[in-house]
């Protein structure tokens, strides 16, 4: 009885797991007991199982490093020239080699004795917990390094911000490579490149990129794709120069980012005089592959000649190309070229520009008195327009000279709208309007022009600065100072960004790093009147009287030019506001050029409200 009993309640139970029984068998009322198959798995326990085996870690951390290898392809094979098909098989063996991975991490486990099949291993010598942790381990090390290597897409120098989508009609035309024999024709190719930007800079129905971004790609090699897809336009021109013996040899191809197909291409074969109308030329043709269509008064100007002569067109080119170093020396080397120009052709109106360009860069640079430049300047920008009124350059410069050197605010504002009129993809010419607008408080509409210049010329440290600028005198310090910082990492030597870095570092009260932003404008500057006085306004707002004060006894002691307006910040932070308002009178005296930043120059705001400065504002307008 109790034999029956035992095998009902056998019946009754469950069956244990891995227990089968055949129907047939189950029918005759007999079980039969089979031993389960060493490598069957539960299907209730499957997703354990995966789990033990580490299958979903080892699928999280392959598809973390494939995403990490295919983000590094796509950025390096382009610059070592590798083409693309290369990275389109990576992504295809990282995709084929996912299950693999998968199976691999389900069959195998890690021992002491290293890699054995999961079915042979005794449960004491797995090691799959610790492999797990090993692999979380991998997989956050991955992670940080996805972090860090997006943070730098992000952040890196010369990045440009995005934008939705490029505008229909853009391009960017990328600097022509040198292919000369003896690789000295640089000014020239570079030269060609510039007046097609500046041909095309015209067209109102097309988005140009402008001069400096589009020269930051020099010498660097890359998918064109990617380049334009970079500088967020549709088309991509780019070409080559070869010149020697009285010929030259250009070739010239337009690029469609979308496809990386030609939509254009053509190679001229000229002589020196032939040269003349090629960038002309060069333009139309874009122009028209582009189905763009042209005003008569942009027919007219692409078709109007330079120069008709050769030699002075040469002595241009070599003088924008040292203008664009930017330093005192080469300014001074370039002006001697567009003189040279201009007396081989005295019709060159953009040779009379150059020469007027030069001293006002001069002016800015301390390297002349306002007094000594501006009087060449007016007669040289003068002639230019006289030669040319359709000359935009030209319009830039006058408005430069009618704010800066005039103090007349609305007769610049003219200049500058004619100049976009005649050249709507001009970067220059919103950037100096910005400057001029900022300096009377009208920083919104500052801001919206050095909006469009950014876009126009994003990589621009120059376009950054001044941004800068315009944030500074609106008292919105922590939106300057990336701004600052960008620029330095656009041109790490560039010197101007420091000084509004350090007065906007001042102004805040971080006066350590105030002072280290200084002297470093100041070395960077060559240690020049005008940049140690930077130096001692540092000192006075940090309240160290005594540096400043021996600073600008040395200045003034030496004898080298300096600012009379810094002299002024310096003695108004110090609340010695009598002794300011001299230097002020002074400064309108020998008509200093900063002085346009008079009414909204955060370094005076101790003496704005005398009643002495407001006459000294107001003397600004009756000089002008």
């Amino acid at each position: 009885m109790q034999t029956s009993r035992t095998l009902e309640q056998a019946a009754a139970a469950p069956l244990p797991a891995g227990l089968f029984s055949s129907s047939a068998q189950a029918r005759a009322g007999k079980t039969q007991i089979r031993p389960p198959r060493k490598d069957a798995v539960n299907p209730r326990s499957f997703f354990a199982e995966l789990k033990r085996r580490n299958v979903y870690r080892a699928a999280v951390a392959y598809g973390v490093v494939s995403w990490l290898l295919v983000q590094i392809a796509t950025q390096v094979f382009p610059f070592f020239e590798i083409p693309n098909w290369a990275i389109r098989m990576v992504i295809v063996v990282l995709l084929l080699g996912f299950p693999v991975a998968l199976v691999t991490a389900w069959i195998y486990e890690l021992t002491p004795d290293g890699l054995q099949r999961t079915d042979d291993v005794a449960p004491g010598r797995s090691l799959s917990p610790t492999t797990g942790r090993k692999i979380d381990f991998a997989i956050i090390g991955v992670l940080l390094a996805v972090i860090a290597f997006m943070a730098w897409q992000h952040f890196r120098p010369g990045k440009i911000a995005p934008r939705h989508d490029p505008p229909a009609k853009s391009v960017a035309i990328l600097p022509f490579l040198d292919l000369s024999q003896s690789r000295d024709q640089e000014y020239f190719s570079d030269g060609i490149t510039e007046q097609i930007i500046e041909s095309l800079a015209h067209l109102h129905d097309l988005f140009v990129v402008a001069r400096t971004t589009a020269f930051s790609f020099k010498n660097k090699s890359g998918d064109i794709r990617e380049i334009g897809r970079q500088l967020q336009v549709t088309h991509v021109l780019e070409g080559s120069v070869r010149r020697g013996n009285g010929r030259v040899r250009i070739v010239a191809q337009l690029i469609d980012v979308a496809n990386g197909f030609h939509v254009w291409s053509e190679t001229y074969d000229s002589t020196e005089q032939d040269l003349l109308s090629l960038q002309s030329d060069v333009a139309r043709k874009v122009a028209t592959a582009l189905r763009i269509e042209l005003h008569l008064a942009e027919t007219e100007q692409l078709v109007k000649p330079l120069t008709q002569n050769p030699e002075a067109y040469d002595s241009y080119l070599r003088g924008r190309y040292l203008i664009n170093k930017g330093s005192v020396e080469s300014i001074e080397k370039g002006r001697a070229l567009f003189e040279q120009a201009i007396a081989k052709d005295p019709n060159f109106a953009l040779g009379h520009a150059g020469i007027a360009d030069s001293y006002i860069l001069l002016c800015k640079l301390g390297a002349l008195l306002p007094d000594e430049a501006a009087p060449v300047a007016w007669s040289e920008v003068t002639a230019a327009l006289a030669l040319d009124d359709k000359l935009a350059e030209g319009y830039i410069s006058r408005g430069i000279l009618l704010n800066d050197f005039e103090w007349n605010g609305a007769a610049a504002e003219k200049d500058y709208r004619r100049a976009q009129e005649l050249s709507p993809n001009s970067a220059e010419a919103r950037h100096w309007y910005a400057r001029e607008l900022a300096q009377f408080s009208r920083f919104e509409e500052a801001l919206r022009e050095i909006g469009a210049a950014e876009k126009l010329d994003p990589l621009s440290a120059f376009i950054r600065t001044s941004k800068a600028k315009i944030l500074w005198a609106a008292r919105r310090y922590d939106d300057a100072i990336p701004q600052c910082l960008r620029a330095l990492d656009f041109e790490p030597n560039l010197a101007r960004p420091l000084s509004i870095l350090s007065q906007c570092y001042l102004q805040q009260n971080h006066f350590p790093e105030g002072i280290a932003a200084a002297k470093r404008y100041d070395e960077l500057s060559g240690g020049s009147g005008w940049s140690k006085l930077e130096v001692a306004y540092a000192y006075a707002i940090s309240g160290d009287r005594v540096q400043a004060d021996r600073i600008v006894a040395k200045v003034i002691g030496q004898g080298a030019p300096f600012s009379a307006y810094d002299m002024a910040t310096i003695s108004a932070v110090e609340n010695d506001k009598e002794t300011a308002l001299r230097w002020l009178e002074k400064a309108i005296e020998q008509r200093s050029v900063d002085v346009i930043w008079i009414r909204v120059d955060p370094r005076l705001d101790n003496i704005r409200n005398e009643s002495r400065f407001r006459e000294i504002a107001a003397l600004m307008v009756a000089r002008r």
